[in-house]
């Protein structure tokens, strides 16, 4: 660019009036005194502003000026420039005035910033160093929109041949973003003063308008410098995090930022989102302690708490694995995947594009919130239920709506319409329900189903009911509807992880473009098909598992205090109330034995309700003659309601 060449640039005007509303935390802390990484932004800005070979600097002040006068009267805190402050009564008012304050120090070329913009010091050097024609502006750019934080709140640039054509919050072409920095002169101020005599206001952008209309205002490409405008919470703390990654320069250039101290491993849960930083992984101590049983031999163990099948894989399915293993180097079969969506879908009346597989039907629930809702979006969830989906809802950013079934323990369905509001992006139910047992009826389904919000029917236990109906006949005439089902329970494949989706083809399509590929091995692939070929075993299967609940709801129901809810999957919900034990203490008691039931605090059923899996016949026979013993020793307790 043409014109005077280099000038010496050594003074700074920082416009430091306006309130900062949006980062006001209820303190009333001007935004220029807002601590970004345990330093107020705007001794952030005198800091890079000094590296840069600024001298002197100008802060216009309004609000809470007294206190910014004060935070910047120790020297320390200024970096070694000197500083001269300027009042803007108009401080209420657009930010031209506030630069009209200063018009009296625009003797000579100065940069200007925002007292809320953090930025690299190569960014200033850029326009230090800039040639600029005599007479004229400019104002730091950044070409690279997509790294811009907040785009829709961002001052847009379009910029031709170097000049600035046109600029505005709202600008609907453009190609660049204003950074918040500028090089500026009298010339500036002689329009700005102009417009505010036309209007009684004016703001910065109607400054660069009128100057830039003359020709008079260039644009300089800042290059890869980082910058951040700090006006909001959020961008606070991305700076705070780019503070941390890139050091003070913000810059990664090598050997330009070593840690003051040691990078502690604790330390990068900060770089995680709040959500995930305040969830809990799911307790697998159960399992631990079963599977350490089963290490140390103890063949006599009741794993009754996990709901899985008590039987072990058939011949066919074993032989179907091991001939999967000599094709282990490999990633799944496509076309046997395929097959098995095809297979899942038939049986449901559906076309195999409405099926979609997971790892287990609990990363199909994973699947479906990363699919459907969104940070801070809202998920209905009827309880007593499996843990999983408020589980994986807060790992999400989601919120659970958590809707208390009544006190029969049926849906109130009612009660879930009053929870769906306009953030409601998911409905979550389970039929035959986990831990009551009990299968939703297709009334309530219906009345559900009626907003058109996505409603998830898990249907892991189907295979245990009596009527063995599945819901996934009205996901023709009710698109909102998916039903998850899963190899864990009936078909004993829970250590092999296949689980599925039936979805109208829109849904499924949206599930496929967020399941990851290859979710489903090849040997559990081949595990699920030779176990659909195994029918004839696994109606055996569930005919022993069904006499054995129907045993257990007989001789659990005849013990005194127990009631037994009556349900339609592989477990009984006991209610232990009139026993005088407490959940907690009735499972430990059991497992002294040799028996392992389950506490439902989890399932958010509290104190008096305990889950019992129907197990293998030797097993089940062993649980009731424990439980009969524990409540037999346990009688003269007193009974907790």
């Amino acid at each position: 660019m043409s014109g005077a060449g280099l000038r010496r640039v050594d003074r700074a005007i920082i416009l430091a009036a306006g309130r900062g509303s949006r980062l006001d935390r209820g303190d009333a802390l001007p935004k220029p005194l807002r601590p970004v990484a345990g330093v107020p932004l705007v001794g952030r800005i005198l800091r890079t502003l000094a590296a840069e070979g600024v001298r002197e600097a100008v802060v216009v002040v309004g609000y809470e000026g007294d206190r910014i006068r004060a935070a910047l009267a120790d020297p320390a805190g200024r970096g070694g420039v000197a500083v001269t402050f300027v009042e803007n009564p108009a401080w209420e008012r657009s930010n031209g005035l506030s630069v009209l304050a200063a018009r009296g120090f625009l003797d000579r070329d100065c940069l200007l910033t925002m007292a809320d913009h953090l930025v690299a010091p190569a960014l200033v050097r850029s326009l230090v160093r800039a040639e600029i024609p005599a007479g004229a502006c400019a104002l730091g750019v950044d070409f690279d929109i997509e790294r811009c934080f907040d785009v829709d709140d961002a001052t847009k640039v379009l910029v031709e041949a170097s000049r600035i054509r046109a600029i505005g919050k709202d600008l609907e072409a453009f190609n660049a973003i204003d950074t918040g920095i500028f090089r500026i002169n009298a010339a500036l101020a002689e329009v700005l003063d102009g417009i505010a005599a036309r209007t009684g206001d004016a703001s910065l952008s109607d400054g660069v308008r009128a100057l830039a209309a003359t020709g008079r205002f260039v644009a300089v490409d800042v290059g890869d410098a980082r910058w951040i405008d700090v006006d909001t919470p959020e961008a606070q703390a991305r700076a705070e995090a780019m503070l941390r990654v890139f050091g003070d320069g913000l810059d990664d250039a090598d050997g330009d930022h070593d840690p003051a101290h040691p990078i502690e491993p604790e330390a990068m849960e900060v770089f995680a989102p709040t959500w995930v930083r305040g969830a809990s992984p799911y307790r697998e101590e159960h399992f631990a302690l079963a599977d350490q049983e089963a290490r140390n031999g103890n063949d006599d163990f009741a794993r009754l708490m996990s709901n899985e099948s008590p039987f072990a894989p058939s011949a066919r399915v074993v032989e179907a694995v091991v001939r999967a293993l000599s094709r282990g180097h490999r990633y799944p079969d496509a076309s046997m995947a395929r097959e098995l969506r095809s297979r899942l879908a038939s049986a449901a009346g559906l076309d195999a594009e409405s099926c979609v597989l997971g790892a287990g039907s609990s990363e199909v629930i994973d699947m479906l919130v990363r699919t459907f809702v969104a940070p801070g979006e809202e998920v209905v969830i009827v309880v007593p239920t499996f843990s999983m989906y408020e589980a994986r809802t807060r790992v999400g950013g989601g919120v659970p709506v958590l809707v208390p079934m009544r006190e029969d323990l049926e849906i109130d369905a009612s009660a879930v319409m009053r929870a769906v509001t306009e953030r409601t992006k998911l409905v979550f139910l389970c039929s035959p329900n986990n831990p009551t047992g009990r299968r939703l009826d297709e009334a309530t389904l219906r009345r559900i189903l009626r907003p058109g919000i996505p409603v998830v029917v898990d249907e892991a236990y189907i295979e245990f009911s009596d009527a063995g109906t599945s819901v996934a006949g009205l996901i023709a005439s009710s698109p909102n509807l998916i039903v998850a089902r899963t190899f864990s329970k009936a078909y004993g494949l829970a250590g092999l992880r296949v689980g599925y989706a039936l979805a109208a083809p829109a849904v499924a399509r949206l599930l496929q473009r967020v399941k990851l590929p290859w979710n489903v091995s090849t040997v559990a692939l081949a595990a699920a098909l030779a176990v659909l070929d195994d029918a004839v075993e696994m109606n055996r299967q569930r005919s022993v598992l069904r006499e054995e609940r129907a045993m257990l709801r007989r001789e659990l129901g005849s013990l005194p205090g127990v009631s037994v809810f009556d349900g339609d999957a592989n477990f009984l919900l006991l209610d232990i109330h009139d026993t005088g034990w407490s959940a907690e203490a009735l499972v430990q008691s059991l497992l002294a034995d040799g028996v392992f039931i389950r506490a439902l605090a989890s399932h958010h059923l509290r104190r008096g309700w305990v889950r019992v899996s129907v197990g293998a016949p030797d097993a089940n026979r062993r649980c009731v003659d424990s439980l009969r013993n524990a409540l037999a020793r346990g009688r003269s307790r007193t009974v907790v309601h």
